[in-house]
């Protein structure tokens, strides 16, 4: 059965509801369980840098003031997750399982970052009648590309950029971003704009808080984090 197929309605006399009231009801549901974040990436000059806070919510809730937001998919590429926790966790794993596979393929030569890029977007793009409730960033450095930023949507999208921002704090700290970056920072500096724009967001967003979850992905070492009680 085509994905299509499921979205067509169905006639019951069993079923006392239409597909609009279901649909609806499914709506105000999501809205109930709204979750919110911030997540921020920047380029350096020979690095890449993502931060996180590290608060989970549902509505008005804070379900967890430890959530883990930068995730490791190989030694050279990180990525952050906002949204549905369950989705994303999801695709971290199928994420790092697929660049594990492909690298063991190429004598454990490092994948492209776009290259890992393309294969999160195909798993998106292919799931889009039914998305996963997701915003990423993926970050990092190869001899081929240099530091490498990119947002990924929930549809499969990829947009290459030098700054971004995601999540429901996202709004703040774009204000800060596009205040402070400029070329060819260096790290102190990159450090200290993912600090100003996560606290931008978590003073005036409810849902971003408890800390920031720093990770800077370099061109010649090993990746290092940090962790910003606040």
């Amino acid at each position: 059965m085509r994905k299509e197929d499921l979205l067509k309605p169905v006639n019951s006399e069993l079923i006392g509801n239409s597909r609009s009231d279901i649909l609806q009801s499914q709506k105000n549901s999501a809205q109930t369980l709204k979750t919110g974040t911030t997540t921020v990436g920047l380029l350096c000059k020979d690095a890449v840098i993502l931060g996180t806070d590290k608060r989970a919510s549902m509505a008005y809730f804070v379900s967890s003031k430890t959530a883990e937001k930068l995730h490791k998919i190989q030694d050279h590429m990180y990525m952050t997750i906002a949204g549905g926790v369950a989705d994303a966790l999801y695709l971290v794993d199928i994420l790092k399982a697929e660049t594990t596979i492909f690298q063991l393929g190429h004598e454990n030569k490092p994948i492209l970052v776009k290259s890992a890029g393309k294969m999160l977007s195909n798993i998106l793009y292919q799931n889009k009648m039914f998305p996963f409730e997701v915003g990423l960033m993926l970050g990092g450095v190869t001899e081929e590309e240099g530091p490498t930023l990119l947002a990924i949507s929930a549809y499969g999208s990829i947009l290459p950029e030098k700054y971004c921002a995601v999540g429901s704090g996202q709004n703040f700290s774009y204000g800060v971003l596009e205040a402070k970056y400029k070329d060819n920072l260096t790290i102190e500096e990159g450090k200290e704009i993912i600090k100003k724009a996560i606290t931008a967001s978590m003073i005036r967003d409810m849902a971003s808080g408890n800390g920031i979850d720093i990770g800077i992905i370099y061109k010649d070492k090993p990746a290092d984090r940090e962790f910003i009680p606040i």
